[in-house]
Protein backbone atom coordinates (compact mmCIF):
# COMPACT_ATOMS: atom_id res chain seq x y z
CA UNK A 1 0.00 0.00 0.00
CA UNK A 2 1.26 3.54 -0.93
CA UNK A 3 0.69 6.35 1.33
CA UNK A 4 1.47 9.69 0.38
CA UNK A 5 2.72 12.35 2.69
CA UNK A 6 1.52 15.76 3.33
CA UNK A 7 2.39 18.96 6.21
CA UNK A 8 0.78 21.88 7.18
CA UNK A 9 0.29 23.87 10.05
CA UNK A 10 -1.58 22.46 13.09
CA UNK A 11 -3.14 25.83 13.15
CA UNK A 12 -5.43 24.75 9.99
CA UNK A 13 -7.23 21.91 12.13
CA UNK A 14 -8.43 20.70 9.00
CA UNK A 15 -6.74 18.79 5.78
CA UNK A 16 -6.43 20.89 3.08
CA UNK A 17 -4.45 19.06 -0.03
CA UNK A 18 -4.13 22.41 -1.86
CA UNK A 19 -2.44 24.51 0.60
CA UNK A 20 -0.38 21.77 2.38
CA UNK A 21 3.10 20.88 1.16
CA UNK A 22 3.58 17.17 -0.03
CA UNK A 23 6.79 14.84 1.08
CA UNK A 24 8.32 12.20 -1.08
CA UNK A 25 9.44 10.80 2.60
CA UNK A 26 9.61 11.42 6.42
CA UNK A 27 12.64 12.82 6.39
CA UNK A 28 11.12 15.35 4.12
CA UNK A 29 8.36 15.84 5.96
CA UNK A 30 10.10 16.85 8.99
CA UNK A 31 12.33 19.22 7.08
CA UNK A 32 9.33 20.74 5.17
CA UNK A 33 8.09 21.31 8.96
CA UNK A 34 10.95 22.82 9.70
CA UNK A 35 10.52 25.45 7.00
CA UNK A 36 7.09 26.33 7.91
CA UNK A 37 8.78 27.93 11.31
CA UNK A 38 5.67 27.09 13.72
CA UNK A 39 4.11 23.84 14.72
CA UNK A 40 3.37 21.54 12.17
CA UNK A 41 1.55 18.25 11.26
CA UNK A 42 2.12 15.81 9.01
CA UNK A 43 -0.90 13.99 7.77
CA UNK A 44 -0.86 10.36 5.85
CA UNK A 45 -2.41 10.11 3.11
CA UNK A 46 -3.53 6.65 1.44
CA UNK A 47 -4.47 6.38 -1.96
CA UNK A 48 -8.27 5.30 -0.34
CA UNK A 49 -9.99 6.92 2.16
CA UNK A 50 -9.55 10.06 4.68
CA UNK A 51 -6.47 11.77 5.68
CA UNK A 52 -5.17 10.97 8.76
CA UNK A 53 -3.20 12.97 11.29
CA UNK A 54 0.16 10.99 11.53
CA UNK A 55 2.38 13.51 14.05
CA UNK A 56 2.92 16.55 14.93
CA UNK A 57 6.65 18.00 14.24
CA UNK A 58 7.56 20.94 16.83
CA UNK A 59 10.16 21.71 18.49
CA UNK A 60 10.57 18.65 20.25
CA UNK A 61 9.48 16.55 17.49
CA UNK A 62 12.29 17.91 15.37
CA UNK A 63 15.00 17.40 18.05
CA UNK A 64 13.87 13.41 17.84
CA UNK A 65 14.05 13.49 13.70
CA UNK A 66 17.65 15.01 14.14
CA UNK A 67 18.70 11.90 15.86
CA UNK A 68 16.67 9.21 14.41
CA UNK A 69 16.59 10.63 10.41
CA UNK A 70 19.49 13.40 10.17
CA UNK A 71 17.91 16.38 9.64
CA UNK A 72 19.63 19.35 9.47
CA UNK A 73 18.62 22.35 9.76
Amino acid sequence: MTHAIAIQPTAWQNFDAHGCMWATDMRHAYRIAQQWGEPCMIWMCPVHGAPMKWCRAGEITDAIADLVFGVAK
